[in-house]
């Protein structure tokens, strides 16, 4: 599909003014991931609807529970449970979104969609990852400030 604008007086279209953009259906996955402060998971890709027998069967078990079974120590912060500014996963979500719309052209088919996510989520740095959860303080402090409101995070 090609967008045009209107040219102010002469009324003809300005080659300057058109945007090229991909109208068909575009490819859709669901995944899931977890980042922690040293390591991340690998990403499950959702094959169905996310129910609790899947999120059993395709998350918990083959992924998070070795995942858990092989850390050290795990150490457990309160959390509060639907605070997308106190989530530093939502940064990571954030980060792999936008560079993902840095890849052209975008991708065909929901199978190399997958490879993509895969593979821009294996490349975040793990600083990138450690600097989300040294930020808790600051979002902590935002959200507090916003008596509890959204903040910049």
């Amino acid at each position: 599909m090609m967008v045009g604008f209107e040219s102010g007086d002469t009324g003809r279209m300005l080659k300057s003014c058109f945007n090229y953009r991909q109208t068909g259906p575009e490819p859709g996955i669901m995944v899931w991931g977890s980042i922690e402060y040293y390591s991340r998971t690998p990403l499950v890709r959702i094959s169905d609807t996310l129910n609790r027998q899947h999120y059993i069967s395709e998350v918990l078990e083959p992924v998070v529970l070795p995942y858990f079974q092989g850390l050290v120590t795990i150490e457990l912060l309160p959390w509060p449970a639907h605070s997308p500014d106190l989530s530093p996963i939502e940064d990571m979500w954030f980060m792999v979104a936008q560079r993902l719309t840095q890849i052209t052209p975008p991708a065909a088919t929901s199978n190399q969609l997958w490879q993509r996510v895969e593979a821009v989520w294996s490349a975040v740095p793990q600083e990138h990852i450690q600097s989300f959860f040294e930020s808790m303080p600051r979002r902590v402090a935002a959200v507090i400030s916003n008596n509890g409101g959204n903040s910049s995070y």
